[in-house]
């Protein structure tokens, strides 16, 4: 409702009510003065009574009192008059035959008491007063009444009762009434038309300001205040409009800027410039504290973890993969993955060739098109959304998220510049941290063979093994040495020997299983540590071991030949519960390999304990 019309009801409901007022009070007003006219009558023609009666009674002419009431009912305005005498009265002249005894309870009640009584009989059709008055005995009248009756002071002597018809008065109070009533409403209506004109350059501004205000608390800023009439209303329009503008200058530079820095994300679901400064705002301060937390972190897996709170918590993220790949081997692991969610992508090998977004360096929305990633299958009516993000050369992520629904795709599509913003403050620091940890392994990696060397074993033994002890792990430990390597390197140089050392290196790669390592323990020797195994299964790779590296032929120097192994293994804890103690029982059964003819794997037994050391070969 505009504001004119607001006002001018509010000013048409308080002057009808005034007006109503003032009509009501009229209208007692009225109704009293009736009665209070019709009393007066009474008084007059009950005064005008007594005088006569006396008058009557001292001229002895008693008997002609009835003509003289019979007369005054005649009067306008009275229906019916009648006097009543008091018991005192009729007792001093019980000889006159004019008794007026009471007709009515009225009467009996104003003998009685000595007061007044009135009666209104108001009806719609009709109104009508009685007044009983009473006659008192006093000395003070003249003339005196006690010298006629035989009463005392203020006794009551009798009574004059008389009805009035005033419905001619209610008519013509009705009348004014309405007279009233048809001017205030005339009058209501040009007060309120006049009004109404004189508040309508006022209002007009009012509602323009309120509209254009209330489009500005929506997030329009184009919106501008127009049609002001009177001066003051044109100047305050100029300075609203002038507010605005320089509001949607500020806040589009903002938005631009902010957005761009949060690599363009997409615009608040509400079209409210302000509304989204504040988002980008609070995603800079928390991207901020998060970069700074992830500075001090020690470890890429606490990166990670961190990586992984921000989506989960921060940003609402409900299902989603972390997959970190190798770009070097083109194989991918999960760093982090959902309670209950299986990812749409199992892509393990050629990630850089097979997966989509990893080959086109661009976000993968599966919504877009129909099967748009071949190498992702989702179940029932999920959809995913893959985010590729390049660490170095050798290391990307990719933030793989499943939805169930609609409403969990659009928030998701929502957060993707705000994710790929979170990735790219946290590239420098992985990178960082891998590269420290690729320093940490080449330290632990064997320069010719690639394989672990003896300060990745003492750190393994330190480090992992107790946790994974206490976890109820077995382990084997293999000793293998080449048969006779120190005579090929005498004969066909160290280059022969580093080649043979690699081939038996490449040999245990392909036939140890992904839960076991190697290490190069030096020279020859050859350390294979192996979890949960069967007496069995150690047996069975160090055979397989040996007959696969004895088949292959090497040819130095215009002549061929193949090498062999000696295998020794212990257990812990079947053997020891200690595992340096271990490696020595495993030592002991090469030697015992070697001492027996070589070419053979020998599992400890107490037995050999009892030959003491061996020298080295």
């Amino acid at each position: 409702m505009q504001s004119n019309k607001k006002i001018t009801l509010i000013i048409f409901t308080m002057v009808s009510a005034l007006i109503i007022v003032i009509v009501a009070l009229v209208a007692l007003g009225s109704r009293e003065n009736s009665y209070e006219g019709a009393k007066k009558r009474a008084y007059l023609a009950a005064q005008t009574v007594k005088q006569s009666l006396t008058a009557h009674m001292i001229n002895g002419n008693m008997h002609q009192s009835d003509v003289f009431l019979s007369g005054m009912s005649q009067v306008e305005g009275i229906q019916s008059l009648w006097v009543v005498r008091s018991n005192t009265v009729n007792k001093q002249f019980s000889d006159s035959k004019a008794k007026m005894p009471p007709r009515d309870e009225i009467d009996k009640y104003v003998l009685k008491n000595a007061v007044e009584k009135i009666e209104i009989n108001e009806t719609l059709q009709s109104a009508g007063l009685r007044i009983t008055i009473p006659y008192i005995a006093s000395s003070h009248d003249q003339p005196n009444c006690l010298s006629c009756h035989d009463a005392k002071e203020g006794e009551v002597l009798g009574a004059i009762s008389l009805e009035f018809d005033i419905q001619d008065d209610r008519i013509s109070s009705i009348v004014i009434l309405l007279k009233i009533i048809g001017s205030s409403i005339i009058f209501l209506i040009i007060m309120l038309i006049f009004i109404s004109k004189k508040l309508q350059p006022y209002t007009s501004s009012f509602d323009t300001m309120i509209k254009v205000l209330k489009k500005v608390h929506e997030g329009n800023y184009s919106i501008r205040a127009q049609g002001a009439k009177l001066e003051q209303d044109k100047e305050a329009f100029k300075w609203l409009n002038e507010t605005i503008e320089k509001l949607e200058t500020v806040l589009t530079g903002i938005e631009h800027n902010l957005t761009s820095f949060v690599h363009n994300r997409s615009t608040n679901i509400n079209n409210d410039k302000l509304l989204s400064a504040q988002e980008i705002i609070e995603d800079i301060s928390e991207i901020y504290t998060y970069k700074k937390t992830i500075e001090t972190d020690l470890s890429k897996e606490d990166i990670y973890f961190r990586l992984t709170q921000v989506l989960r918590d921060r940003l609402k993220i409900q299902k989603f993969c972390i997959f970190e790949n190798d770009l070097i081997k083109g194989n991918r692991t999960i760093v982090f993955q959902s309670e209950e969610m299986t990812p749409c992508c199992f892509v393990e090998k050629n990630v850089k060739e097979v997966c989509r977004a990893e080959r086109t360096d661009t976000v993968v929305v599966s919504k877009n098109f129909p099967q748009l990633c071949r190498a992702a299958q989702c179940t029932g009516e999920k959809d995913y959304l893959c985010i590729p993000f390049m660490i170095n050369d050798q290391k990307s992520v990719t933030v793989h998220i499943v939805c169930d629904d609609k409403e969990c795709m659009q928030h998701s599509n929502y957060q993707i510049g705000i994710i790929k913003k979170y990735l790219e403050e946290t590239k420098p620091i992985l990178e960082s941290r891998i590269l420290m940890d690729i320093l940490k392994q080449r330290s632990l990696v064997d320069g010719l063979t690639g394989l672990y060397n003896r300060k990745y074993l003492d750190d393994f033994i330190e480090n992992s093994m107790p946790s994974e002890i206490e976890k109820g792990t077995t382990y084997a430990i293999m000793f293998l040495d080449i048969d006779y390597f120190k005579m090929v390197n005498d004969t066909y140089g160290h280059d022969a020997g580093d080649a043979i050392l690699q081939k038996l290196s490449q040999t245990m790669k392909e036939l140890i299983s992904t839960k076991d390592f190697i290490i190069r323990f030096g020279g020859e020797e050859f350390v294979i540590i192996l979890r949960d195994p069967t007496e069995e299964s150690a047996y069975e790779l160090a055979k397989n071991i040996n007959e696969e590296f004895s088949k292959i032929v090497f040819n130095f120097n215009n002549e061929s030949f193949s090498k062999t192994l000696s295998v020794g293994y212990s257990f812990v804890p079947e053997d020891t519960n200690q595992i340096w103690k271990a490696i020595k029982y495993a030592d002991l059964s090469l030697y015992e390999a070697k001492d027996t003819g070589r070419n053979k794997v020998v599992r400890f037994k107490k037995a050999l304990l009892k030959n003491g050391d061996k020298p080295e070969y």
